[in-house]
């Protein structure tokens, strides 16, 4: 199922994502989605999400922690705009998140 991309579920998903993405890169500076270009949802014994997102290097150095607020860099060398693709699955009534899968082009 199409997710819209203002679903609160969907969001958190995808900062959950983003929180996992920037703690496995060797990168100095925190990255953040530029746009989401799909995202769907499947009920299963949870619900998963499959996120395709476009991100950008900030300029801010890890650990960020207000990543929102981190502007993109400029310079065309240092932005570093890249697709990955993002699987969440959730389990709100147990508190449960996980990343299933993360994959950069």
């Amino acid at each position: 199922i199409d997710s819209p991309t203002n679903d609160e579920g969907l969001q958190r998903a995808l900062q959950f994502a983003m929180e996992e993405y920037n703690k496995a890169s060797n990168d100095v500076y925190s990255s953040r989605v530029v746009r989401i270009i799909s995202a769907k949802r499947q009920i299963v014994s949870g619900i998963k999400y499959i996120m395709k997102v476009e991100i950008g290097r900030t300029t801010c150095p890890k650990p960020a922690t207000d990543l929102q607020s981190c502007a993109f860099h400029d310079a065309p060398q240092m932005a570093k705009h890249t697709i990955c693709t993002f699987v969440v699955y959730t389990v709100p009534w147990l508190n449960q998140t996980k990343l299933l899968d993360s994959s950069c082009k």
